[in-house]
């Protein structure tokens, strides 16, 4: 179970606040340091101002391509981001995708299937259409900027980062755009561009798209699509995720009679049996959902999680099923609702245990620490 695309639904789904402290500051030297506060006179990126060039960027992509002789049948327009802070645009026409299927298809029997000629149309890594920051006119610097910091910011530590730099400061991005928060970002201009009508200057097909992506299929057809294509369009066009919706919504029936330590259970076998979360498999959910459908149990889930915590009869020799348990607990907090006064002390308890621990639990004390400061 990857309970970091569960903190990131969490986040796409507007559950938690991206993280916003300290900025990463760039020189001319392509040098990136750590600062907690912000710089003096040196332009900063906000994620509001990140969000508008993404935003003006695609809309530069969208006038000149519009120009051109291929603005014919566009039936998919996708702002793609993923964990490797790549960011691109991709778009596709019925003719190059014809032109793709009719490659595969001469390839490969299955190609064939309406099943696998659905998922080529909307895999965008088999759009003949990209294009990145050199075709974002001015705004493209900001992404260029962007992937610069976050290719750096990785190797940084940032309680002993601040330092002087050698070159010229440059820009400083708000630390919570290179952490994660890109994606909401992408989101966000995605929402805008949609309700800005920005893309009347297409030619379009009846059921054209526009939509942000993650590269994680759980996510993106769960959350992020659906922030920006209209109930009826989704399905229309993605007809196999109304089932998938379905097959969902029956096994969240079968759990509703359960108990909290019952249920919990009850959806992390499904996950180890694949009956599962992940594509091809009996529906498309991202993690996150897990404790969507135990957040019910409010006050309940959270006694149950600390509890489990606080039993540990020991921080050493931990192995890989201890971690994953101690995870899906935490992540489980998040969803509780409000701690009783009890509760919270309980937490605060196990947070000093832990940062008696390894450097995982060390980061499970921090997160505890987040969640219980709200």
């Amino acid at each position: 179970m990857n309970l970091y695309y569960s903190m990131l639904g969490r986040l796409l789904d507007g559950r938690t606040p991206v993280h916003n402290e300290g900025y990463y500051m760039i020189d001319d030297q392509n040098e990136v340091v750590f600062c907690k506060k912000p710089p003096a006179e040196v332009e900063i990126v906000t994620l509001g101002d990140f969000t508008n060039a993404l935003v003006e960027g695609c809309k530069q992509v969208i006038c000149s391509f519009a120009k051109t002789s291929d603005n014919k049948d566009v039936y998919a327009f996708n702002l793609y981001t993923d964990e490797h802070k790549f960011i691109c645009v991709y778009m596709n026409t019925l003719s190059y995708f014809e032109n793709t299927l009719a490659k595969y298809q001469d390839r490969y029997e299955n190609y064939y299937e309406q099943h696998e000629i659905q998922s080529l149309k909307y895999n965008s890594g088999d759009f003949d259409l990209q294009f990145g920051q050199d075709h974002m006119g001015e705004y493209g610097r900001y992404v260029t900027q962007f992937e610069t910091i976050a290719y750096c910011a990785s190797d940084i530590d940032k309680e002993h980062a601040e330092q002087a730099m050698e070159g010229v400061p440059v820009v400083a991005f708000e630390a919570g755009i290179i952490e994660d928060g890109y994606y909401v970002c992408a989101i966000e201009a995605m929402q805008r561009l949609v309700n800005e009508d920005a893309f009347n200057s297409l030619d379009k097909t009846d059921n054209f798209i526009a939509y942000a992506s993650t590269g994680e299929d759980g996510l993106d057809y769960d959350i992020v699509m659906r922030k920006t294509i209209d109930a009826n369009l989704y399905y229309l066009v993605f007809p196999e995720m109304k089932e998938s919706d379905e097959k969902f919504d029956e096994a969240i029936n079968e759990s509703k009679h359960l108990t909290v330590s019952d249920a919990i259970s009850y959806w992390t076998d499904i996950i180890h049996n694949n009956n599962s979360l992940e594509p091809s498999f009996t529906y498309i959910k991202p993690t996150m959902e897990i404790f969507v459908q135990l957040e019910r149990f409010g006050s309940e889930l959270a006694q149950e999680c600390l509890d489990k915590l606080t039993e540990l009869p020991s921080l050493e020799n931990l192995d890989n099923a201890d971690y994953e348990k101690i995870g899906f607990y935490i992540e489980a907090l998040y969803f509780c609702g409000s701690f009783t006064p009890e509760q919270m002390k309980q937490c605060v308890q196990i947070e000093q245990r832990f940062l008696e621990g390894d450097d995982i639990l060390i980061e499970c004390a921090n997160e505890l620490k987040a969640i219980v400061s709200g």
